[in-house]
């Protein structure tokens, strides 16, 4: 009996998300990406608490939102440690 391989349901839509994210992936690469079925894109740090995501219409967009999204946590968690310190 011969076995076909067939692609999952959306993985060619992965394959081209990551595509389109390979230029930024280097940067941020504790982040998961996917595109949701509204077409947005929407990124995640897994096993995060609090649960991090953010959301963006293209790629470009998300990288911008996961660069406020790490420098607002740089920001809270050195003035949480500068409190804890002093």
């Amino acid at each position: 009996m011969e076995h076909e391989s067939a692609s999952a349901p959306g993985e060619a839509e992965e394959m081209e998300v990551i595509a389109e994210w390979r230029a930024y992936a280097a940067e941020f690469p504790h982040w998961y990406v996917w595109r949701g079925v509204a077409g947005h894109y929407y990124a995640r740090i897994p096993m995060s608490s609090p649960p991090r995501v953010v959301r963006a219409q293209d790629p470009e967009d998300l990288r911008d939102a996961i660069a406020r999204a790490e420098m607002s946590r740089r920001v809270v968690s050195s003035s949480h440690f500068r409190n804890h310190c002093a």
